[in-house]
């Protein structure tokens, strides 16, 4: 066998071995289902706040835009009985209940607070969503559209 057969065999087998290596890599690869789930499920667990916006209209004027300094041990947290626990920089959670609203929304009660939050979305490790409020006590008579993003650790 001639060095340029012995080169070109050597180099289809190369070819040959790295074809098969990722196949095997690409065809074992297990896919992320978890958006397949109905969202009951999905929200299942402790989610950390990672963060919070807020913007603040009059009328249709943006007044203020911030994102909220916050503490590292804010969360969220959906039972799968309906139980519902949030901190966001305070000391203790508060608990309540929540329950969906339609296909796109869920309402958490506790006392003192009603969220109403609106998915932007929703995957295995991220939940974001949206609330707006034209109620709120730090901001009389201004619409306030807050944006959760909420992450598992």
């Amino acid at each position: 066998m001639s060095i340029e057969m012995k080169t070109l065999s050597t180099f289809l087998i190369i070819i040959a071995g790295s074809f098969s290596i990722i196949t095997t890599s690409v065809s074992c690869a297990k896919p992320d289902h978890s958006a397949d789930l109905p969202k009951e499920q999905q929200i299942v667990g402790q989610w950390y706040i990672s963060r919070l916006e807020l913007n603040i209209y009059s009328g249709s004027v943006l007044i203020k835009d911030s994102i909220i300094p916050q503490l590292p041990n804010n969360f969220v947290r959906f039972d799968a009985g309906g139980g519902f626990a949030y901190r966001f920089n305070m000391p203790a959670s508060t608990s309540g209940t929540y329950q969906f609203s339609g296909v796109d929304s869920i309402i958490s009660v506790t006392p003192g607070n009603t969220y109403r939050w609106k998915f932007l979305t929703l995957t295995k490790n991220l939940l974001t969503v949206s609330n707006t409020s034209t109620n709120n006590p730090s901001y009389p008579g201004a619409t306030v559209v807050s944006f959760h993003t909420f992450g598992r650790r």
